[in-house]
């Protein structure tokens, strides 16, 4: 007889991160098209922010709803009819700009319908896959798929000039559409399991959703894990996104090239910690790697104070990246091996709330501290900021013995 394949053999691993690098990779390219096209429009620097803010908004306003469609409803058909709205979605607008309509309050509309749709998947795939693999198998597991984001942010903005020198600007936005389309095909060529397939009981969202804060009351480590990983988010995103580039600018007298090595420098220590984690989760608890990681990344924040050229800043940020996977890999598996799984969407809803919401107060912070002080110096306190949540963690006994 023939034997089934499971969610866990080499083939259906292989279909998941492939979807994942895929459609990663046209919300790479989509990012730049649309900012692009928007500044294209009106020259207004102004406008593309707002158009660019109108794509976290979802996530803030949504967020903690679609943790709850993840707990009461089949989380994979939630992960397919998510690439299909977003396809249909995206479609629209190479549509609306053959026809020569260029209004960006539509453009913001359908970036915001877009990632109103986006914002249903993070929350179903996490639980997706603590559901569908075994416990010992978590780190591996989502170490490889986490690694499909990092490539794809280290391919995709590279892919996206290629393209744009043989495509138009519109063609762009149909590439990302057929993104959605192929990653979609390749989910549904995934053997599932028959129990992926039930339905879930659902209750009154209200009552969904703050059972799942009660959930964080009555296991405080949890809590903790996530109230320290938010925290962090505040002194570790808004250095990353705001203040890299002033830091090569002003700083160090940078280029726009210096600072595309710069940011390929960071998807890079990303990619290389992604593969290499695993191994490092067997010789030291799922818990202290979490808090070592906060601590690295801080400490190379740190270090930018002293930093003279662009050589030592793409180093350092090499080593900055690394840490990232070392946090996001630890709390995502922590959050799959010690919660229930149906409590899963919501909790991941709220850690993916946690991290839009304070990169959007993060980036906005940096911004305004850097018109006052200079900006090594707000590298040199957020990156001591960012330690200390990895130091406190570890003083927590509770997380610091998560395994």
């Amino acid at each position: 007889m023939k034997n089934t394949p499971t969610l866990s053999s080499k083939k259906n691993i292989m279909l998941l991160w492939g979807a994942q690098m895929i459609s990663a990779s046209g919300d790479a390219i989509y990012q730049l098209a649309l900012l692009w096209l928007v500044l294209d429009i009106t020259g207004s620097s102004v406008l593309t922010g707002l158009v660019a803010m109108s794509a976290h908004l979802p996530a803030i306003l949504f967020g903690l709803y679609a943790g709850v469609l993840s707990d009461r409803f089949n989380r994979f058909h939630l992960m397919v009819f998510a690439h299909a709205s977003q396809a249909i979605t995206v479609m629209i607008v190479p549509i609306v700009l053959f026809y020569g309509i260029k209004h960006i309050m539509l453009l913001g509309l359908l970036a915001f319908i877009r990632n109103s749709f986006g914002t249903l998947f993070p929350p179903a795939f996490n639980a997706f896959v603590a559901e569908n693999f075994s416990k010992n198998k978590l780190v591996k597991v989502n170490s490889l798929l986490t690694s499909s984001g990092y490539l794809a942010f280290l391919l995709g903005p590279a892919l996206a000039g290629i393209l744009l020198g043989i495509l138009t600007l519109r063609d762009l936005f149909i590439f990302d559409a057929l993104s959605f389309l192929i990653a979609m095909l390749l989910l549904l060529m995934i053997t599932l399991p028959r129990s992926v397939s039930k339905k879930k009981k659902s209750h009154a969202t209200i009552q969904d959703l703050l059972s799942g804060f009660g959930y964080l009351r009555k296991h405080p480590a949890i809590g903790y894990l996530l109230a320290l990983t938010t925290i962090n988010n505040l002194f570790i995103m808004g250095p990353a996104i705001v203040g890299m580039p002033i830091l090569v600018k002003t700083h160090l007298g940078g280029t726009i090239t210096d600072f595309a090595f710069v940011e390929a420098g960071m998807a890079l220590g990303m990619l290389i910690s992604a593969f290499t984690i695993y191994r490092i989760s067997n010789r030291l608890s799922i818990g202290k790697l979490l808090f070592a990681g906060m601590i690295w990344d801080g400490m190379t924040y740190f270090l930018f104070f002293w930093v003279p050229s662009i050589p030592v800043a793409i180093m350092l940020i090499i080593f900055h990246g690394m840490g990232i996977p070392t946090i996001t890999i630890s709390r995502t598996v922590i959050i799959q091996r010690y919660t229930p799984a149906n409590y899963h969407g919501r909790l991941f809803a709220m850690v993916h709330l946690g991290v839009v919401g304070m990169t959007s107060l993060s980036a906005g912070l940096v911004g305004f501290l850097s018109m006052v002080i200079p900006i090594h110096e707000i590298f040199f306190f957020f990156g001591i900021g960012g330690a200390l949540c990895g130091i406190v963690g570890i003083l927590i006994p509770k997380l610091r013995a998560l395994k």
